[in-house]
């Protein structure tokens, strides 16, 4: 008794003082990762491998295309998001991507996606959100991924782009959500999403939009929820406090 109760007082100051020791989880009991303590990535693809789960997320350590040949172990994984700034992923690397036959999400960071990537990654018929933040696309590249009948949402990240190159956002077939990183958007640019059928919200941080053009856009789809510039638009009739 004495030694329980020595034990529980142990563990009040360690509480009190604020130290926590780290609690080793079996694998088996391991849950969807929380990024302030992810699993390592040869854990994530083991767990996929074993149907445990279909995720894998890794933003605490860059990834290289010698590490992604991992996912040989876990290409029925349906969200892949790798979120260190550093990463290191090249054709190889890309290439590999475009075999996952499952996969439905996926986010690069730290990648420059060039037209030949986007080309390979429009193979993965599967994919419903694409997230290229840092890309080097140009209207050639954001044509290929024309042809991902399935996207519904699209972050992409390009100087490279031009206004006549968003014509092609009028090509998918099930476009709802649109996010625009540092494309030169004017005005002729904007009027392109006046004729999204689909389209539900729209994201633009950079260009070069006027008021007269949100204007006609916002009289062409008056439901449709505007963020510029990281913040909603005067007339975002879904705007809230951040």
């Amino acid at each position: 008794m004495n030694h329980l109760r020595s034990a529980c007082v142990l563990l009040l100051v360690l509480a009190l003082a604020g130290c926590e020791k780290p609690v080793e989880v079996p694998p088996q009991q391991r849950a969807q990762p929380v990024i302030a303590g992810e699993l390592a990535f040869a854990d994530q693809i083991a767990e996929v491998k074993s149907g445990k789960r279909d995720r894998i997320q890794v933003e605490c350590n860059p990834i290289d295309d010698e590490q992604l040949q991992k996912l040989n172990d876990a290409r029925q994984a349906e969200v892949l998001l790798l979120d260190h700034p550093d990463n290191k992923i090249g054709e190889s690397g890309i290439a590999l991507i475009a075999t996952m036959p499952k996969l439905m999400h996926l986010r690069l960071r730290g990648v420059n996606i060039d037209d030949a990537a986007a080309a390979r990654l429009a193979k993965v018929k599967s994919l419903q959100i694409l997230n290229l933040p840092q890309s080097e696309l140009t209207d050639s590249g954001l044509a290929e991924l024309t042809k991902l009948e399935n996207l519904v949402q699209l972050r992409v990240g390009s100087s490279k782009l031009t206004d006549s190159g968003l014509e092609a956002l009028k090509q998918f077939p099930k476009l709802k959500r649109v996010h625009l990183i540092d494309v030169p958007i004017t005005d002729a640019g904007l009027a392109v999403f006046e004729s999204l059928p689909k389209l539900e919200s729209l994201y633009i941080d950079g260009g070069n939009v006027s008021d007269a053009a949100y204007e006609r856009l916002f009289k062409a789809k008056p439901g449709l929820h505007v963020h510029v510039d990281q913040a909603h638009h005067d007339r975002d009739p879904n705007a809230h406090p951040h």
